[in-house]
């Protein structure tokens, strides 16, 4: 009997998953998942144990490294890890923790406003709400995982005849405590976010605190029941003690001479985003960080900066600020149509601009998503390891929100390099009294990830996990006809409107590992491609993944673009990744010999 089987998820992460009849447990999977941790495998990012799943997230850049080491290509590189990975974890043994004595008990009211389907559900259940309550609250259950957002539970020991299916399509936001049910689980939503859950009440008890030094109220393996009380007593919650971080990592009070901007207008969404948050995957926390990393990175090489450091992210409409300091930036990604003190600025390129100089961005008539990157980075303090704002968890950037007006952005020092560069330019600005002077070279695209306004995308794809469970019918749709993005896309996914795709396997799926790419199939048959701010797992059906150098792409889609796509190998998505990389490398050492040069 085969115990335990292996699924590519993309081009760089693994789902390893159990079968029913081989009794391996949740908490034992969550064992497994902590012994690999603490084994530090080279190429192993994250892991995230889940009911019969665990996924394994790669380090692709270390994996390319070793492979070059030891005279191996990367694809033999991956696939000698991911044989290391199958024998260690198929041969081992569950080593289930002792059992949690925690016993946290959550007041919820039920129904109304705050369960907006339980009435529903109790019918499908064949009995009354009052009914579907009570047997909803008389139970003890377990944390069997975290994930989805940030300390998400999911919740073994629902009774049967309560499991429900999950919602069609998801809501666009369930409010934070929300309690729901979907399958055979049930759990509560830490954070305001999307979901496909049948809500059937709410807690005020917060889940998530990012301001703690423990930041999650629940912990696998602790036990939870329902206390079910009227709506006016879950506005009062329970008083929890627990130790405060000493330095908050969203404060938004900076001296005065760290302040490089100011926000005049933030623009449709402005965020601070730097290489992502790693690490936090098991706890429900997205990785996120920037959605485009080509331009990222791109731009952080003309400033001098390391490659991960914190920038700014305009959607769509830029923002409009105002130099406090002197600056050395680089704009790149979508065409946002750049000003200073109204004058046409150029991309891809450093530019230098004056303290007070007013600095504008226009709607994007090319691309979705700009990059601005100031030398010395952005200095906002780190949160869980990142800069990046993570809104949903209120994480990273100020105050862990999208910039508004009056925010003070602040920035780094000036890196030697940079200063070099940045003294001849303003010299050169100084003799023409000018705002700003940029260098006369430019850095070109390292990768064709901005595509011109009404083209069609062509994204490639590996196939997913369900791939075979979609048939002919869907692989022909799925490869053949066209979609479009709507606008109903955001940082967390991209959402696609044509012909709708059908599984014909009608089983609900546990909760499993996604990654950035992944390509979910909900009940109504339309495609949602995870991006880069996406939930660490997922309970919908996976037909194919966008390959990582595409992702780029991906996130310059705007709404009403056409985009097809195209199925590839791994070999051929690890050998594009390469590609991709082997491009920044040459552009990072033309930019340090240009800039040596001062030109």
């Amino acid at each position: 009997m085969e115990r335990m089987r292996m699924f590519p998820l993309g081009d760089a992460a693994f789902l390893f998953s159990w079968t029913e009849e081989d009794g391996t447990t949740p908490s034992g999977i969550a064992a497994r998942a902590a012994r690999l941790r603490k084994q530090g495998w080279t190429g192993l990012r994250d892991v995230v144990p889940a009911y019969r799943t665990l996924a394994v997230h790669l380090n692709l850049r270390e994996l390319a490294g070793a492979a070059r080491r030891a005279g191996r290509s990367l694809a033999a590189e991956v696939e000698r890890l991911a044989e290391r990975l199958y024998r260690a974890l198929v041969d081992e043994a569950d080593g289930v923790p002792a059992e949690a004595d925690r016993h946290i008990r959550l007041r919820v009211a039920y129904g109304g406003e705050n369960g907006p389907d339980l009435n529903a559900c109790a019918e499908r259940s064949g009995m009354s709400s009052e009914r579907f309550v009570e047997a909803h609250s008389s139970v003890v259950y377990a944390v069997a995982m975290i994930g989805f957002a940030p300390g998400f539970p999911y919740l073994s020991g629902l009774p049967e005849e309560l499991a429900q299916p999950r919602l069609p399509s998801p809501r666009r936001k369930v409010p934070a405590g929300s309690v729901g049910v979907a399958g055979g689980q049930t759990g509560v939503y830490p954070v305001d976010s999307p979901g496909g859950w049948q809500l059937i009440g709410r807690t005020a008890e917060r889940l998530f605190r990012p301001e703690a030094r423990e930041p999650f109220l629940l912990a696998p393996g602790d036990r939870v029941s329902f206390v079910p009380v009227p709506a006016e007593e879950i506005e009062k919650p329970e008083e929890r003690e627990f130790e405060p971080v000493t330095a908050s990592g969203n404060g938004s009070s900076f001296r005065a001479e760290e302040i490089g901007l100011e926000v005049i207008k933030p623009g449709l969404l402005t965020t601070i985003q730097d290489a992502g948050r790693y690490g936090w995957l098991a706890y429900g926390v997205t990785e996120g960080g920037a959605m485009d990393t080509v331009s990222m990175r791109t731009a952080n090489a003309l400033v001098g900066n390391p490659e991960d450091a914190a920038v700014l992210e305009m959607t769509l409409l830029g923002a409009s600020l105002k130099l406090r300091r002197d600056l050395l930036c680089a704009i790149c990604g979508a065409d946002m149509e750049a000003r200073a003190d109204g004058m046409s600025l150029p991309t891809d390129r450093p530019v230098w601009l004056r303290a007070g100089t007013f600095l504008e961005f226009g709607r994007a008539v090319r691309g979705c998503r700009a990059y601005l990157a100031v030398a010395g980075g952005i200095a906002v303090p780190p949160a869980l390891g990142s800069r990046s704002t993570d809104d949903r968890a209120g994480l990273g950037g100020i105050a862990g929100q999208a910039l508004a007006s009056g925010d003070w952005v602040p920035v780094g020092p000036l890196p030697r390099e940079s200063g070099r560069l940045a003294a001849v330019l303003k010299e050169q600005a100084d003799r023409r009294a000018a705002s700003w002077q940029a260098v006369s070279w430019h850095a070109g695209r390292i990768a064709d990830n901005v595509a011109p306004s009404g083209s069609r995308a062509i994204l490639r794809l590996v196939a997913g996990a369900e791939w075979e469970e979609f048939g002919e019918e869907g692989y022909r749709r799925l490869l053949e006809e066209e979609y479009r993005v709507e606008a109903s896309s955001d940082r967390m996914g991209v959402r696609l409107s044509g012909p709708p795709i059908e599984r014909n396997l009608q089983v609900e799926l546990a909760s499993h590992g996604v990654a950035p790419g992944t390509m979910q199939i909900p009940a109504d048959g339309r495609p949602i491609i995870l991006a880069a701010g996406c939930q660490p797992t997922g309970g919908y059906p996976k037909i194919a993944h966008v390959i990582g150098a595409d992702l780029p792409l991906l996130a310059q889609l705007r709404p009403g673009d056409a985009v097809r796509f195209r199925l590839v190998g791994l070999e051929d998505a690890w050998a594009a990744w390469e590609t991709t990389e082997r491009n920044l490398h040459l552009l990072q050492a033309g930019v340090r010999h240009k800039e040596g040069g001062n030109s």
